[in-house]
Formats: structure tokens, C-alpha cells, sequence
């Protein structure tokens, strides 16, 4: 929503800008992470100085990770979700579910009283997301600091593993959005014989601009490592969506996958 809302308001004014966005005091973002880059951009654009992120789940009802007020003007919180609310416990555990330390990945568990009790009908599935003991498996990686931030590096399901070599889409995709060109950037992996999986990204570009893949992956070279460096790249005008609005990396993924077996 706020990408849209950005590329209407960067065809404004700033007559016509302040005169639409006068009212508006901060912007709060969840569904999905978003960029510092985005951030920044949301705030300037709009005038703003405040904008955070918030994190939560439909089954947690909703929110778990909030930014606390002195800490929304914070530039170097920018790319957190702040912290966790009062009487809820929240952990990071690796794929053996032992706890992590601070500061490294893992994936977030959430226990408290705003939980949901169970999938109704689906008993199996609720044995699946949560423990004996309450903890509910929120199937996203994620980086808990050791001031209390939290930091969502993406979903555990969307890694990509490129010939061994662990790839969170979240890391590319803020990294492609920092080109002044790009408006949104989604990555996602491709099944590939190789390697596995390669990297796929679909690109919506701004407005009056014009980006080959010759020119992304020369902007790529000696910023990011090499075997992040998308492999198959297309340019779109939009992105399916769910009625809720976020990205369905899927239909992405088995697009281009399909596009490379008719090539």
C-alpha cells in the first residue's frame, strides 16, 4: 500500500503534497518487512517524522513486537520491529529447538495469554504450530538484539539454498531496493538441476525509468556476494496479491519457472 501511495505523491507537488498529507501524523507498517530505505523514503516523502514497523500474527492477536515512543525517531532501530509487549515471553531457537544467543537467527516462538488456543477443526495443525508447553512456531527467521529489538530476516519457508549456500530473500530485496530506479523488488527461489535453487526476482521499476538485467547485475557486482546476484530477473507493473495485500511469492516463483521451461 505505502509503495503505491509513495509513487502517487512523488508525481505531486509539494503544494499539493502537504495540502493531501497534512493530517496525517505517523505511518505504522505490519503484513510484511519492509526496508529502512523504505522507511526513510515513507518519512520523507510524506513528510513525516515518525514511522514504524510492527510485527504479530493473526494468531497471536496480533501484535507482539511494538516500538516503544522514545524509540520511533531512532534511525538505527529503523530496520526493527521494536520490542515485545508486556506479558508475552518470545524465544529463538534453532532447527534442533535449543535457544539461541543473542543476536543470531533463529526462529521467533511466541507464549502469552494472546495466543490463540487452536485451529478450530484442525487439531493436527495446532499440534504442528504449538508446543505442549504454549510456545507457537511463528515460521519466521528472525534476530532478537541484545537491547530487547527484535528484527524479522524473513520466512523460513522462502530461504533459498543455492548449492549449499543459505540465502534469505529479505537481504537481496533491500539491497536491490536501495537502486534509485527500483520501486519494489521480490525474491524468490527457482528450481534449478545444479545448483538446486537459483535466484529468481521480480522488479517493478519506477515511474519513467528504464533498467535492463545487464544493468542490475552491473549495480550488483562487488556489493553484495556473487552467489546472491538474482540469476533470473524479469520487470513487471504489478504483483499478485492476497485480499489482504501481501505479495504472492508463489504464483512468482511457479511464473518464472514455467517461463523458463517454455524458453
Amino acid at each position: 500500500m505505502y509503495v503505491d501511495v509513495l509513487a502517487k505523491a512523488a508525481g505531486m507537488s509539494e503544494e499539493e503534497r502537504q495540502s493531501k498529507f497534512k493530517s496525517l501524523e505517523f505511518t505504522v507498517s505490519g503484513g510484511a518487512s519492509i526496508s529502512p530505505d523504505m522507511i526513510r523514503h515513507i518519512k520523507t516523502t510524506l513528510g513525516l517524522e515518525r514511522s514504524m514497523q510492527v510485527y504479530g500474527m493473526t494468531e497471536t492477536s496480533p501484535v507482539t513486537f511494538l516500538h516503544p515512543a522514545e524509540n520511533e525517531l531512532s534511525a538505527n532501530k529503523a530496520h526493527t520491529v521494536g520490542k515485545v509487549l508486556e506479558h508475552t515471553e518470545v524465544k529463538v531457537v534453532d532447527s534442533e529447538n535449543r535457544m539461541v544467543p543473542l543476536g543470531q537467527q533463529g526462529e521467533l516462538l511466541v507464549r502469552g495469554y494472546c495466543n490463540m488456543l487452536r485451529y478450530w477443526g484442525n487439531e493436527e495443525k495446532t499440534k504442528e504450530m504449538i508446543s505442549e508447553d504454549g510456545w507457537l512456531r511463528t515460521g519466521d527467521q528472525f534476530v532478537l538484539t541484545e537491547d530487547g529489538f527484535g528484527q524479522v530476516v524473513g520466512r523460513l519457508k522462502d530461504l533459498i539454498i543455492r548449492g549449499g549456500e543459505n540465502i534469505y530473500p529479505g537481504e537481496v530485496e533491500d539491497f536491490l531496493t536501495n537502486h534509485p530506479d527500483i520501486l519494489e523488488a521480490y525474491v524468490y527461489g527457482v528450481r534449478d538441476e545444479r545448483m538446486g535453487e537459483e535466484i529468481g526476482a521480480s522488479i517493478r521499476l519506477q515511474d519513467n525509468c528504464s533498467l535492463s538485467e545487464a544493468d542490475l547485475r552491473e549495480y550488483c557486482k562487488g556489493k553484495i556476494s556473487h552467489f546472491k546476484v538474482p540469476r533470473y530477473i524479469e520487470f513487471v507493473q504489478d504483483f499478485p496479491k492476497t485480499t489482504s495485500g501481501k505479495i504472492r511469492k508463489f504464483i512468482l516463483k511457479e511464473n518464472m519457472e514455467k517461463r523458463l521451461v517454455d524458453v
